[in-house]
């Protein structure tokens, strides 16, 4: 959490002097993910038989390179609940801005795929969804967005226990969590 923190105020600094540069956004929300099917391991878990929730933090930072068009880079932190998964996805992001009559609604794409490293599981993400910023200041907004989001956990470590004549081995799956994802965040 001190790390991200350390990101933050970081990006907060380097954001200042380029205010004067409208094209160029820093991203930084949080989003609920509640899961609705998980195929894990061949057996399908709902939410009735499990939580199936996560929670997100995401760092992008966008460039507007067209009138209606932005793009940019990100990283996260995920935590993924009952079954339990961390991930640190980096991922790309593109917004499209279609409406004229609304035009801080827009529709976004998240592609990635998280890195493995220590406990944190590897495997590809993305969402797909709509979201609105709206607009404090010139080069300061609350961004709302809604988004089904996938996410696949790959080579995931299985303990199997057979107690007949007792054994223990270990092997790796593989398993994908859809889900809605609900974000709120800062864009500057």
């Amino acid at each position: 959490m001190k790390q991200l923190f350390a990101i933050f105020i970081g990006a907060m600094l380097f954001a200042s002097p380029v205010r004067a540069q409208s094209k160029l956004h820093f991203d930084v929300d949080y989003h609920y993910n509640l899961g609705f099917v998980e195929n894990f391991m061949g057996t399908k878990l709902t939410r009735g038989d499990y939580g199936l929730s996560g929670h997100s933090i995401r760092f992008a930072p966008r460039y507007d390179f067209a009138e209606r068009w932005s793009a940019g880079i990100g990283v996260g932190w995920d935590r993924y609940n009952d079954p339990d998964y961390n991930t640190l996805p980096i991922f790309a992001t593109v917004r499209y801005y279609a409406l004229q009559q609304v035009p801080n609604a827009y529709a976004f794409a998240d592609l990635g795929y998280a890195i493995k490293t220590g406990d944190y599981v590897k495997g590809f993400t993305g969402s797909l969804g709509v979201g609105y910023t709206y607009q404090i200041a010139k080069h300061f907004g609350l961004n709302f967005q809604i988004a089904y989001n996938l996410k696949q956990f790959a080579d995931v470590p299985l303990v199997i226990i057979n107690e007949n004549p007792y054994e223990v081995t270990t092997t790796e799956k593989n398993c994908t969590r859809h889900s809605l994802s609900l974000g709120v965040g800062i864009t500057f």
